[in-house]
C-alpha cells in the first residue's frame, strides 16, 4: 500500500467494504474479468479486460492505497505470430 489506512476499526471497515463494492461493480460489467487473493495476505492480482484508460481509470480509483503492477497480455496467437515476424526478419538481414 502506498498511503496508510485509517486506524479507527470503523473506518477501516467502511472502506474495506466501499473497496469492495467497487470492484464488484467493475465485475459485473464485466471490466475485471477475475479477481484473486495470494496467500501472503498483503497482495492478489486482478484481470481486467477494456482499453487502457479503463485500467487506468480502475486503478486511479483505488489509489493511493494499492500499488499496482499493471501489465498487459498479449493473446498467445498474437504473441507467437509477432515473435515468429520478428525472428525470421532478422534471419534475412543476417
Amino acid at each position: 500500500m502506498l498511503a496508510p489506512w485509517p486506524t479507527d476499526r470503523r473506518e477501516i471497515t467502511e472502506n474495506t467494504e466501499a473497496m469492495f463494492e467497487a470492484i464488484e461493480r467493475y465485475m459485473d460489467a464485466g471490466i475485471v474479468t477475475e479477481n484473486g487473493f495470494f496467500i501472503d495476505g498483503d497482495s492478489g492480482c486482478f484481470i481486467f479486460e477494456g482499453a487502457s484508460e479503463d485500467i487506468f481509470k480502475m486503478t486511479s480509483m483505488f489509489g493511493p492505497y494499492i500499488d499496482y503492477h499493471v501489465k498487459e497480455i498479449i493473446p498467445y496467437e498474437t504473441g507467437k505470430d509477432t515473435i515468429l515476424e520478428s525472428v525470421r526478419s532478422q534471419a534475412l538481414t543476417r
